[in-house]
Parts: C-alpha cells; structure tokens; sequence
C-alpha cells in the first residue's frame, strides 16, 4: 500500500513537470490554470521568473485572490506564433473566454498577448507578458446607471 502511494506522488510529480520541458506547454499550462481556479500564489510563482515574478511578488494575497474567481470560463488558446533563441522564447497567443454573472454570460473576450519565457534548470517559465488587443463583446446592452 505504501509503495503505491509513493508511486503515484511520484507520478504526479513527473508530469506535473512536464508541461514546463517546452515553452509552449508552459505558457498553455499557466493560461489554462487561471480558468480551473485552483491557483493559487506559490503555484504562480513556482511558474514565472524576471520582471512578472518582481510584479506578482509586490501583489497583496488580497487582491491576487480577487482575479481567481471561477466566473470566467475559457473558449479557446491558440499559439499565433513562436521565435526562440537559446533559452529565450517570445510566443504570440490568444485566448478566448466568457463572463459570467449569475450563471448568465455577460461578456465574450478575445484577448492576443505577448509572452516572453525563460529557461530555467531545464523548465521554462515565464519572464513577461504584454498585451497586444483585447477585444470585449458585451452579450446584452449595458446600462451605465447601474
């Protein structure tokens, strides 16, 4: 009983992993792990290094919790495009994803980034992320009184 439970953490721990060994499973694991809503702060910083680990550091555990709210729920990902060199890569992505207040979607977001990622002791992690076009469609008209 003991060994097969040392054998699954150890499984676990492998392909945990694993989605870290390329940049694009990187960067697909971290954007996909915002929309399950079971990240939490030291998942986050396990994943980025650089100028966004110096920005997520400066965040109070108050308000990195406010944006984990499983109200959004993701459409799509998609690499548009990926340069790397050495240990560096700078990968274009979109992402898709709705709204929801009161179990009624509110919002439809298209959103295309620029993130930039770094190899770390054989894992990649990301170094920044910048906004390139974001696109919100509201799904009702919207009434600025209230």
């Amino acid at each position: 009983m003991k060994t097969t439970f040392l054998f699954a953490i150890l499984l676990l721990a492998m392909f945990s992993c694993e989605d870290r060994k390329t940049p694009e499973g990187a960067l697909k694991s971290f954007v996909e792990s915002r929309f399950d809503g079971v990240v939490t702060r030291s998942f986050v910083l396990e994943r980025v290094t650089g100028k966004m680990r110096e920005r997520l550091e400066k965040i109070p555990e108050t308000d990195f919790s406010k944006h984990l709210g499983p109200h959004i729920k993701k459409d799509s990902f998609k690499i548009e495009s990926k340069e790397c060199q050495d240990q560096q890569c700078l990968i274009t992505y979109s992402v898709s994803y709705k709204t929801s207040q009161e179990d009624k979607t509110s919002f439809v977001t298209d959103v295309m980034k620029k993130a930039e990622l770094q190899e770390v002791e054989g894992l990649w992690l990301i170094s920044d992320v910048s906004n390139l076009k974001t696109i919100h469609e509201a799904t009702e008209s919207i009434n600025p009184l209230e």
